[in-house]
């Protein structure tokens, strides 16, 4: 599990399988202070989820072993089955953005999509519907 630490208590889990798209999306988190860990696919994100306390998950939806969308439906499954009435936000960071992704994205209770490629502002303006960033750096 990579980490990244900081004074901020907001802790981010970020889901994808592509390297590259791995280190944008945690170059960004970083420059905001924001801690995160790492997971390479759904089923590493969903064993994250059950033993972290995260604020929020940015998820790829196209993943080997397990895809988010199919992660998505079982971290909402496992919320509605659970004492909490709190449900984590979770953003599909995706190149699939066709109205019919979308709509599969938000079936399975992704709250946003995010397109691929994304500027950093839009990845954060779209955090920040969420989770309270507190912006020390930019």
């Amino acid at each position: 599990m990579d980490t990244v630490a900081s004074n901020n208590k907001i802790k981010i889990l970020v889901v994808d399988d592509n390297l590259l798209n791995r280190k944008l999306a945690c170059a960004v988190l970083k420059s905001y202070n924001l801690d995160y860990d790492i997971a390479e696919n759904g089923k590493i994100a969903y064993d994250y989820y059950l033993t972290g306390n995260y604020d929020l998950i940015l998820m790829d939806i196209q993943m080997p072993i397990m895809t988010g969308i199919e992660c998505t439906r079982k971290i909402r499954e496992y919320e509605k089955n659970s004492d909490s009435s709190s449900t984590i936000p979770i953003i599909a960071v995706t190149t699939f953005t066709m109205v019919s992704d979308k709509k599969n994205c938000y079936d399975a209770g992704i709250n946003e999509v995010l397109a691929k490629p994304y500027k950093t502002s839009d990845m954060i303006e779209m955090i920040s519907k969420y989770i309270d960033i507190e912006d020390t750096d930019n």
